[in-house]
């Protein structure tokens, strides 16, 4: 199944379900996804929070990265020319019947290939969207419709979280069973290559699969965290490449994985 019979099937529903809930008191989900008793995803007053450390301007052309069913487009249409794009037309066909007075303003796009030129945005905000990107290809096209001043929230997941987190390995290896896009960051990297094209303007860093939904971050990156969440600002509108700083499998992953592997081949019982 490619990646947009994915997202336009089963997964509105879902999602929608998985929203609503984030709203409700209580961390723990009641709704399906890995495991009982798994966290539920953050909710809009979180959210919210992170956005309006950005300063907006009416004028401001602004991008929501994965629009979803329009979740944010209240928020962000008052104070904002906003726009929304995202791979499902499940998800399109959704926005444009909750508003239809700005139903050009929901495009149907891959966020590998935007539809927009060359410093088009004012902001860009990709929340809950980049670990299910071709990550590389995706903060390269950020980049290219934004503009030079222009800010770029986006967050993600660290290749590299605690053993002991046992809801985010449950959380990856079910994500893999059920074929949902999913590909981790590593964060040291793609900080690292942003800048020769961008400054970096706030950093949290969220240690525990649930911290996020909890608003439990610290702004130094540690040597090992869950989640991530970075505030950018284009500097210049060189050449953008990037190489290759995501992968398919969190290291947390591949370590359990040859560690089980050893104590097969040392026929030791891996229960």
């Amino acid at each position: 199944m490619n990646r947009k019979e994915y997202w336009n099937k089963e997964y509105t529903t879902y999602w929608k379900a998985m929203t609503e809930e984030a709203n409700s008191e209580g961390a723990i989900s009641r709704i399906k996804k890995t495991t009982s008793g798994d966290y539920k995803t953050p909710g809009e007053k979180i959210i919210i929070e992170f956005f309006e450390s950005l300063h907006y301007e009416k004028t401001d052309k602004l991008l929501d990265y994965g629009c979803g069913f329009g979740r944010f487009y209240p928020f962000f249409n008052r104070i904002t020319d906003y726009y929304g794009i995202d791979i499902s037309q499940a998800m399109i066909d959704e926005c444009i019947s909750r508003y239809p007075e700005d139903a050009e303003k929901f495009i149907v796009a891959e966020g590998e290939r935007l539809p927009f030129e060359d410093n088009y945005f004012n902001k860009i905000i990709c929340y809950g969207v980049f670990d299910a990107c071709y990550q590389e290809n995706a903060i390269s096209e950020m980049l290219r419709v934004s503009k030079v001043g222009g800010s770029i929230l986006v967050t993600g997941k660290n290749t590299e979280y605690y053993d002991d987190d046992e809801q985010a390995l449950i959380a990856e290896e079910a994500a893999r069973k059920k074929g949902h896009p999913n590909y981790f960051t590593n964060v040291k990297s793609l900080v690292s290559q942003l800048g020769q094209y961008a400054y970096l303007k706030q950093e949290r860093y969220f240690t525990y699969r649930g911290d996020f939904a909890n608003a439990k971050y610290t702004d130094l990156m540690p040597d090992k965290f869950y989640e991530w969440a970075l505030v950018i600002e284009k500097k210049n509108h060189l050449d953008i490449h990037f190489e290759k700083f995501s992968d398919a499998y969190s290291n947390t992953w591949k370590k359990k994985i040859i560690k089980v592997q050893n104590r097969i081949i040392d026929g030791e019982d891996t229960k």
